[in-house]
């Protein structure tokens, strides 16, 4: 069994040898004899060889004398013994770490704004929205525009109507509570409550509305207030590390006044004091919007006194002037100061964003979009600005109210508009896009940014 192991090994060693090149020992040499059978090493003994001169295989083995071609005979080999010298690979290449782009520095910030005009919730339109276990959903009116007032970092909305919770028709109207939410759903966070119809539910009215807004995630109300302290504290939010500074005020609340020593709960058109506002906020902020609601109802053109208020207005340092009330759209509009340092942007009137309304041009309206560009330290340096034209679409039996964009309006839906069982003549597509170039011309927006 020894014998066999020995062999075993020595075959291997061979095998080595063969692969390396290796000196291979001379097995006669470690035999003392032709009889010795045991392998050196062996300190056990080994077992007998077989008694025939047989192998295991079958074989007869070679004479001592010849050498075994398996295994060449160190005296007889002429082959030069070639040490092994072990292949050492050469230094692997390793790439070099990538050139990974350094980041450009910011030079400037942007910020978004949006502003939509007379959200004119009249009783139909609450009707509508009412759903089968008496709660109020007005979210599918503003679906088809949410995606851009959702994407801006100030989106303002003229909230016409008094949100008390209950409903009332024209002249003296109020609208659901509800309407506030699907304004914050739509992306909605700066509403304006001064308008003409604020009044309409009288001061209990209003105290309801106010607590209604700020009830929800607005990040502020515009133009009317639960206290005075409220109304004396300067209203200014940052987007992007930018403070921005907003007033409101309207020309009037259709007769009705407050009671006295309660003048402070609505923001009038006064000229001394949206100067004295102006001067005292405009160092506060690096932007300042005033909301105006103003202006002669279906007129395309501002009159002679929004342009005296608007002028006033840019000679003290508003940036921004967003209008509302005349229920149609006015031109967009930049206005220089009377010494030629400064200049706004007025938007003299959204028109109507929803409505019930029975006139043709009552039906378009317009979504502001601003795009500002800051330095680091604040400066405006750049702007750009247009109008979204939109459409009150609603049907013939004064549902189904809906806000589309004027550049996915279509025929067919002019054809059923309900309106065409008020106006004199039916609405069609072209209609509006003629009414929106004569008025907006260049500024109607080519695309939303």
């Amino acid at each position: 069994m020894k014998n066999t192991v020995a062999i075993i090994l020595i075959t291997c060693l061979i095998a080595c040898a063969a692969c390396t090149k290796l000196p291979i020992p001379d097995n006669t040499s470690n035999q003392q004899d032709n009889t010795d059978n045991t392998l050196p090493g062996d300190d056990m003994g080994g077992a007998d060889k077989p008694a025939d001169d047989t192998t295991a295989e079958g074989n007869t083995p070679a004479d001592d004398n010849t050498s075994d071609p398996a295994v060449p005979d160190d005296n007889t080999s002429t082959d030069p013994v070639v040490p092994y010298e072990p292949v050492i690979p050469e230094d692997p290449v390793i790439p070099e770490d990538p050139v990974i782009p350094e980041e450009p520095v910011a030079t400037s910030k942007f910020v978004k704004i949006v502003a939509a005009g007379d959200n004119l919730l009249h009783n139909t339109i609450s009707f509508d929205a009412e759903q089968a276990d008496g709660s109020y959903d007005f979210s599918p009116i503003y679906e088809r525009i949410a995606y851009i007032t959702s994407a801006a970092d100030i989106a303002f909305i003229n909230q016409e109507i008094m949100l008390t919770g209950k409903i009332s028709g024209y002249p003296r109207m109020e609208a659901p509570d509800e309407v506030a939410d699907a304004l914050i759903d739509a992306g909605f966070n700066i509403i304006n409550l001064a308008s003409n119809h604020t009044l309409d539910k009288g001061e209990e009215g209003l105290e309801a509305c106010l607590n209604n807004v700020h009830a929800r995630d607005f990040e502020a109300v515009l133009g009317a207030y639960l206290t005075e302290e409220d109304s004396n504290k300067n209203i200014i939010i940052e987007k992007n590390g930018v403070t921005f500074g907003f007033l409101s005020y309207t020309y009037d609340m259709n007769g009705y006044t407050l009671s006295a020593g309660n003048e402070w709960k609505v923001d009038l058109i006064v000229e001394s004091k949206m100067k004295a506002d102006v001067k005292a906020l405009r160092p506060l902020c690096d932007y300042l919007i005033v909301s105006m609601h103003w202006g002669k109802e279906y007129s395309t053109e501002p009159t002679s006194y929004q342009r005296k208020l608007a002028q006033l207005l840019c000679d003290n340092g508003t940036d921004l002037i967003i209008g509302t009330h005349p229920h149609v759209l006015e031109p967009l509009e930049t206005l220089t100061s009377t010494d030629g340092t400064h200049q706004t942007l007025c938007a003299w009137s959204l028109g109507n964003f929803i409505s019930n309304q029975h006139r043709l041009d009552t039906m378009l309206g317009g979504i502001l979009q601003v795009e500002l560009e800051f330095d680091l330290d604040n400066n405006l340096i750049g702007t750009r600005s247009s109008i979204i034209p939109t459409v009150t679409q609603y049907d013939d039996n004064a549902r189904n109210y809906e806000i589309y964009l004027l550049s996915e309006y279509t025929q067919d839906l002019a054809a059923i508009h309900g309106i065409r069982k008020h106006a004199s003549e039916p609405l069609s597509l072209k209609y509006l896009q003629d009414l929106a170039q004569t008025v907006l011309g260049d500024a109607i927006a080519d695309e939303v940014y």
